[in-house]
């Protein structure tokens, strides 16, 4: 890493940013189907050949 890039260490929170949970709530989530999933992947891995 260059050394004028700054690293924020990891395992400490930004100061500026709530604490943000690892995982949603179920209210916060959705039951894929295949068709769903697959399409999602495909926009995934068109989204990733561009860069």
């Amino acid at each position: 890493m260059p050394e004028h890039v700054f690293r924020w260490p990891e395992g400490h929170p930004l100061p500026a940013l709530p604490q943000q949970r690892q995982t949603g709530s179920r209210s916060e989530s959705v039951e894929l189907t295949t068709q769903e999933r697959a399409a999602f992947a495909e926009l995934v891995r068109r989204l990733g050949d561009r860069l």
